[in-house]
Formats: structure tokens, C-alpha cells, sequence
């Protein structure tokens, strides 16, 4: 099965986000790893991400992960792979990458590796999202307000 019809596949399946887990993603703290590490919460402004933004001259970022895709839990094995995948996906577009992870505040969930992809804009959300089989992303302008973008199919 080709990739895009095994997404289309796995999509007619889940039809729509469930509020649990658009609660859970909106609960989220989105870690940018770092001296110091900055903490995003959706929704929230957050001047440490604005004045990122602005030292690496961008006025847009995606906070992405390939780990876990459309929530189906993976091994450790194959989730490295899959954010291998990411970074190198990434690299070849030219853009710029922060290492950080998306956790659970409450810790039901592990920690997911993910990146913050500096210059990323909303085109590029959507087509990680379809490439890495994502539920949603986040992504922040440089005002330093994350907003979570869901999936094209769920809008």
C-alpha cells in the first residue's frame, strides 16, 4: 500500500480528534532544549520564544515530532527511526532545527523527542503532519503565541 493511501486508510478510520485528546495536546508542555530550556503551553504568549524567533531572524516555527504516528504507540526502536526521518527531511529543506521534546505534565505519557523548526510556516506544518502521520502540530509566530494546528483531514 502506497503511503498516501495507507494515510487515507488509517484517516477514514478517525474520522475526527477526539476532546480527549485535543485536551491532552492543549495540556501538553512543548520543551525547546536549550541554555536555558524554554516551555511552551498552547495558547499561551511566550516572549523567550518570540525573542528566539527574532535572534535567528524567523517569523514563524513548528514545534513537530514523527514519534507515535496519528497516536498508534510505537517501540522505541521505531519511533528513532521515524525521527531520524524528521531531522533528515528537515536538514534537506534548508531549515534549522531545535532539539526539544513534547511531555505530559501529569506524566501519563513519555516524553516525545521532537523539533522546533525554525522559518517553518503553516505549509510546512501541514506537510509534515501528512508525511510523519501527525494528529497535529504546533506552531508559533513571532509574536510567541503556540497555537496547535491540526491535521488537514480533521479540519
Amino acid at each position: 500500500m502506497s503511503g498516501r493511501a495507507r494515510v487515507t486508510s488509517v484517516l477514514m478510520d478517525h474520522p475526527s480528534l477526539s476532546d480527549a485528546i485535543l485536551s491532552a495536546y492543549r495540556a501538553a508542555l512543548y520543551r525547546i532544549h536549550g541554555e536555558p530550556a524554554i516551555d511552551m503551553m498552547i495558547g499561551e504568549e511566550n516572549g523567550a520564544v518570540a525573542a528566539l524567533l527574532a535572534r535567528h531572524g524567523v517569523s514563524s516555527a513548528v514545534f513537530v515530532t514523527a514519534f507515535n504516528p496519528f497516536g498508534r504507540e510505537l517501540s522505541a526502536e521505531q519511533n528513532a527511526a521515524r525521527q531520524h526521518m524528521l531531522e533528515a527531511r528537515i536538514a534537506q529543506s534548508g531549515l534549522t532545527a531545535l532539539p526539544g521534546e513534547g511531555r505530559d505534565p501529569k506524566g501519563i505519557w513519555t516524553a516525545e523527542a521532537s523539533f522546533l523548526v525554525l522559518g517553518a510556516d503553516t505549509h510546512d506544518a501541514d506537510d509534515f503532519m501528512l508525511a510523519f502521520e501527525q494528529n497535529a502540530v504546533v506552531v508559533v509566530m513571532s509574536d510567541g503565541l503556540p497555537q496547535l494546528r491540526v491535521h488537514p483531514r480533521y479540519r
